[in-house]
């Protein structure tokens, strides 16, 4: 066996053992650990940057190993008569708590005695070692908790007798996944201890912070912020590619999103094309904007529209069931016209008992709000309150498959009458063209806020009608007056 020469006084001789100190990990240059690191040692002391365990060497030598961290020295320093060398770092901390050397006791003054034992630090970086990565050996458990020497000697406990935490544990320590049931964490751990999966690397001391740059068993952190798992390095390109923090664009507004709220955003994206959800109609439309559809859909539910007639059918049937009912042979026109009456004066009746409760005039707010040009997105004015727990917000959709849509929606009630106008503003403030109006100031329009998202339309600006409106940050202006009248209906 070939001997390690020793570099340093007898007085540094630590025993006959390591105090049994585990391997822990190194920090390497990506700051990702490889079986060495910063840790407490069982003599108290802090383990310095770079801490390698002498377990790791080819042939061991007690001359290279730190009394206060149990590791090889890291710039080795001397600062007694004796010549006794410790880590820098661990030195520099033993004198802030005593003035004297930790092996010999003999004085030193303080930390301008220290000198740099630059032969020994060669030395130790002539040193040959492998990877805290590597296979275990002989049923030997490189990653076992701190103990003595005998406990990392004991045969691996067979993995069906092994905990669920314990499992997991062990799995961690060879860089492999964690989760599943029990039976399938003991498939994994039993394939990889039959395979002696592990990094393979033998060099010198000196060439390891370079081998950690590329060793495929490096736990390395993810770089997807909010993640907290660190894959070996071999399995970093699988991970990113399933890492629920992976950031991702919707495919349908391009809105930005970690990848485990893909899914949920998807299910309300205003605008993503869903289907008609009449049963029968297989007709897609931008979620934001179904309403439009809805009021013409063949197979959408609604009243018939004869006066004191309950019937409601869906709409591809109504003219059958109107002609039928209220047209054909047999039926009354007096009674038809009757009825009419009936229902008039039913309406009154409501209008007036309700009269004093009501507004006398409309209540009217100018919406004014920006979007991001003509660019894919969903863009929403600042709701407003109209009085009585009601809302009112105004919202343009753009979609690179379809048509702009802008529309209104209002929250706290169910139907309402409601006269709006919406116009594209050019950079100058100016009104560019009105592109949607809804009612009058004399006839405003029944509105269903029941079933709608929005209620709106679509419209197709010109190109000219972009260039005009966009402004020197590429955004563009749009304003809606919306006046929401009292609703006298039943």
């Amino acid at each position: 066996t070939r001997m390690v020469p020793s570099c340093v006084p007898p007085s540094l001789a630590l025993g006959s053992s390591f105090d049994g100190v585990p391997p822990s990990r190194q920090t390497s240059p990506d700051g990702a650990g490889a079986g060495a690191g910063v840790g407490s040692s069982s003599s108290g002391g802090a383990r310095p940057p770079g801490w390698i365990d002498p377990d790791l060497l080819e042939v061991k030598s007690k001359a290279c190993i730190c009394a206060l961290c149990k590791g090889l020295l890291v710039k080795p320093t001397s600062g007694c008569r004796r010549g006794c060398s410790f880590c820098r770092i661990c030195y520099r901390g033993h004198l802030l708590q005593r003035k004297d050397c930790p092996t010999c006791s003999s004085p030193v003054a303080d930390e301008k005695n220290l000198v740099h034992n630059r032969p020994l630090e060669d030395m130790i970086a002539e040193l040959n070692m492998r990877c805290s990565k590597d296979a275990m050996e002989n049923g030997e458990d490189e990653a076992a908790e701190a103990g003595p020497p005998a406990a990392k000697r004991a045969k691996l406990e067979p993995a069906a007798s092994m905990t669920v935490q314990a499992l997991r544990k062990e799995l961690r320590q060879r860089g492999l996944k964690t989760p599943g049931t029990k039976p399938e964490l003991v498939a994994r751990l039993e394939e990889d201890r039959k395979q002696g999966a592990g990094c393979k690397w033998k060099g010198r001391v000196g060439g390891l912070a370079a081998h950690l740059l590329e060793c495929q068993w490096v736990p390395v952190k993810c770089p997807n912020e909010g993640c907290t798992e660190s894959p070996p390095r071999k399995d970093l390109a699988e991970h990113e590619a399933t890492c629920g923090m992976r950031k991702v664009k919707c495919a349908h507004c391009e809105g930005q999103m970690e990848h485990q709220l893909l899914a949920e955003h998807e299910g309300s994206c205003t605008l993503a094309k869903v289907e008609c959800p009449n049963e029968g109609c297989s007709v897609l439309h931008m979620r934001g904007a179904m309403n439009l559809h809805r009021e013409k859909c063949e197979h959408e539910e609604v009243a018939c529209s004869c006066p004191g007639c309950d019937a409601r059918l869906l709409r591809k049937d109504m003219d059958a069931h109107f002609e039928a009912t209220h047209l054909g042979p047999g039926v009354s026109a007096v009674k038809l016209l009757q009825s009419a009456y009936d229902r008039i004066a039913a309406l009154q009746a409501v209008a007036e008992s309700e009269q004093g409760n009501l507004s006398p005039a409309p209540t009217t707010w100018v919406f004014n709000w920006r979007a991001d040009g003509w660019k894919t997105g969903h863009f929403s004015s600042e709701p407003h309150s109209f009085g009585g727990g009601v809302t009112g917000q105004c919202v343009l959709l753009v979609n690179a498959n379809d048509s702009p849509f802008v529309g209104f929606e209002f929250k706290g009630i169910d139907r309402g009458r409601v006269h709006a106008t919406f116009s594209i503003i050019d950079k100058h403030d100016k009104t560019l063209r009105r592109v949607h109006v809804v009612g009058s100031s004399t006839a405003p329009a029944e509105s269903d806020f029941t079933n709608a998202l929005y209620k709106g339309r679509q419209f197709t600006p010109t190109a000219e009608e972009k260039v005009q409106s966009e402004r020197a940050d590429g955004s563009i202006r749009l304003r809606a007056v919306v006046r929401l009248f009292p609703d006298l209906a039943a």
